[in-house]
């Protein structure tokens, strides 16, 4: 063994990311080694074993142009973790990976031996090198890159998700997975904002309940379609990109709503009021009614009583079905100045969405109503 001066100029370091000594690559999204002492092949695998990662590997032209940029200064050149079938003279990695022969130097592979080093400088690529030669151990090690991890919980109702390195940039090469859960009788709702990655190869997927299967599917995100809704209290989210190519990544907020059956009104005159009322309304709270009258009759709407946290707890009137759906109200009501109030409807619809936040509560509201 012979101790050496070696550095990798072209790697840029992370911190946290990769253990002391280790060096980051953001293309590849793996941590490598490259030892200052010289060892036999036998040798250097034995070392990568011991310091907790595995012999490099080139397994592609990615691979191929990220250890040229590392070894490009450097004449000396690290063992690959590839060598010869002496029986069947042909080459295989040691790690089971695909072996790819273009990827050989110029005039590669030689008689010259049995094991294989990578040459970054003049001619480069992998050369056949003797394997008691002495040469740099070379070794990588996936980091933890994911921030994966169980969120939200039996009594948390929001929260916020990022993908790994936001807002920077992600990396590649991800598998990463999210579980929400949220409290019995609730479900979640999900929104990216924003939402940049590389189209059509890098990918979030949303499931229900906690198993990425197609039977659960809610949906994938894309750049048109951000905001998703799950029908119980579980979602899983997946994460996954390719080896090119990276952009800024995600930011997620959830929350989760109680789930609250519709109220359906359909008689020619009627009241409903807020959950609880008189009593205080609570946190989380949505609800939903709807008002259904003869075709070619209106709707007169009487507020007698509002009082809500401003602001934040507010009940939204729509005038048709397909806009309760879109959430494009014909107003929103919030605060302790509202009643008296009234609306007339333009036809036979009027539908209305109570929201309460996580914060103040109070006894909401009461109305009633007439057709004419």
């Amino acid at each position: 063994m012979i101790f050496i001066i070696f550095s990798l100029f072209a790697l840029t370091s992370a911190a946290n990311e990769c253990p002391d000594g280790w060096i980051f690559n953001h293309d590849l999204a793996e941590c490598f080694y490259v030892s200052e002492i010289l060892y036999s092949f036998d040798e250097s695998i034995k070392i990568c074993d011991s310091i907790g990662g595995s012999t490099v590997t080139v397994r592609n032209s990615l691979d191929n142009s990220a250890f040229i940029a590392m070894f490009n200064t450097s004449v000396l050149q690290p063992w690959i973790g590839t060598r010869r079938n002496t029986t069947s003279n042909t080459f295989y990695n040691i790690d089971q990976s695909y072996f790819t022969p273009s990827l050989w130097a110029v005039n590669e592979p030689s008689v010259n031996g049995d094991c294989v080093t990578f040459r970054g400088v003049q001619s480069t690529g992998l050369q056949i090198t003797q394997c008691y030669s002495l040469q740099p151990a070379f070794c990588k090690q996936v980091p933890a890159l994911c921030n994966s991890g169980t969120f939200g919980g039996a009594y948390t109702m929001s929260g916020v998700v990022t993908s790994p390195g936001y807002p920077t940039q992600y990396y590649n090469n991800l598998k990463c997975s999210y579980l929400i859960n949220s409290p019995n009788n609730t479900y979640i709702t999900l929104n990216f904002d924003p939402y940049l990655v590389e189209a059509w190869n890098d990918n979030v997927k949303i499931y229900e309940g906690n198993q990425s299967v197609y039977q659960n599917s809610i949906g994938t995100v894309l750049s048109y379609m951000t905001s998703f809704e799950s029908q119980a209290n579980q979602v899983l989210i997946t994460f996954e990109t390719n080896y090119r190519i990276t952009q800024r990544g995600w930011n997620l907020s959830w929350k989760a709503k109680t789930i609250q059956p519709t109220i359906y009104l359909s008689g020619m005159s009627g009241n409903f009021s807020s959950p609880n009322y008189p009593a205080d309304y609570n946190k989380f709270d949505e609800q939903v009614y709807i008002i259904s009258a003869p075709y070619g009759t209106q709707i007169n709407l009487t507020i007698d009583d509002f009082v809500t946290e401003k602001n934040h707890d507010y009940l939204d009137i729509y005038t048709e079905l397909m806009s309760m759906k879109n959430e494009t109200y014909a107003a929103r009501l919030s605060g302790n100045s509202i009643a008296p109030y009234n609306f007339i409807s333009n036809d036979y619809f009027l539908g209305f969405r109570f929201v309460s936040d996580g914060s103040l509560n109070y006894r909401g509201f009461h109305a009633y109503y007439n057709v004419f």
